[in-house]
């Protein structure tokens, strides 16, 4: 895939990276993208393209799209209940070609595009690609050492790719006699090379919970993804790990 534009700065010292939960209500969220006309995934995906756009292209014009890995999971499209890994991915692509993209042309142009990738039939291809892979004898005659550094650089490059990724981990339910020990669930993706900054998204009962990881300093995108929400009439708050004001 074409090289994706990469969020560059100050960064942690190795042994470190930021953390920031946004504790999102469910109902203004459910409210705002339905007046919007988008999922609720479509939505969060495109308000941080748009923040993207906004604080590191300061809405200029760029010949390198911002593009963000979005995990799909395959479960409900093929009614399958394996506890193994299966999702596809697919990106979503933002290429700013002209000045100043609001952001419902924004999030008009990512909730088409993840629209168009994620149906059963573009999902179906994607994972028999891979298993075609899998299967194929003169694969299966190299050695695994071979494999393994292919792998490394396969990894490498599909990682630069991507500006960010997020996953959305979904819904979580609990049985009701332990309801009352718990109060949010969330989930943290750790960095990969060529993405210093990521999003996972895990909701429980009234609350959804975007979770930023990152490996920079600088927390401009975090803060105009979570005032663009607040703008809409979204309850938000928002905590760390604390590594920021060290």
């Amino acid at each position: 895939s074409e090289k994706a534009f990469i969020l560059k700065g100050h960064m942690f010292p190795k042994e470190k990276f930021g953390i920031i939960h946004g504790y999102i209500d469910i109902i203004d969220l459910k409210r705002v993208c339905k007046e919007k006309g988008v999922s609720i995934n479509q939505f969060l995906v495109g308000t941080l393209m748009w923040s993207i756009y906004k604080e590191y292209l300061n809405e200029a014009p760029s010949d390198i799209p911002i593009r963000a890995c979005v995990p799909v999971n395959l479960r409900p499209y093929f009614n399958s209940i394996t506890t193994k890994n299966f999702f596809a991915v697919v990106s979503a692509t933002f290429k700013p070609e002209e000045e100043h993209y609001s952001f419902d042309e924004v999030l008009g142009i990512i909730a088409t595009d993840l629209k168009e990738q994620i149906t059963k039939e573009n999902l179906e291809k994607m994972f028999s690609y891979n298993v075609a892979s899998e299967k194929s004898l003169l694969l299966r005659a190299v050695p695994l050492f071979v494999k393994n550094i292919a792998m490394k650089n396969v990894y490498r490059t599909s990682a630069r790719a991507n500006t960010t990724t997020i996953t959305n981990i979904g819904s979580m339910d609990i049985q009701e006699e332990y309801r009352q020990y718990i109060d949010k669930i969330y989930a943290v993706l750790s960095m990969s090379p060529g993405q210093n900054l990521k999003g996972s998204i895990c909701s429980y009962q009234n609350t959804l919970v975007f979770t930023f990881s990152s490996a920079l300093t600088d927390t401009s995108v975090q803060k105009t993804f979570f005032r663009k929400m607040t703008e809409l009439g979204i309850k938000v708050s928002v905590e760390s790990n604390g590594v920021y004001y060290e």
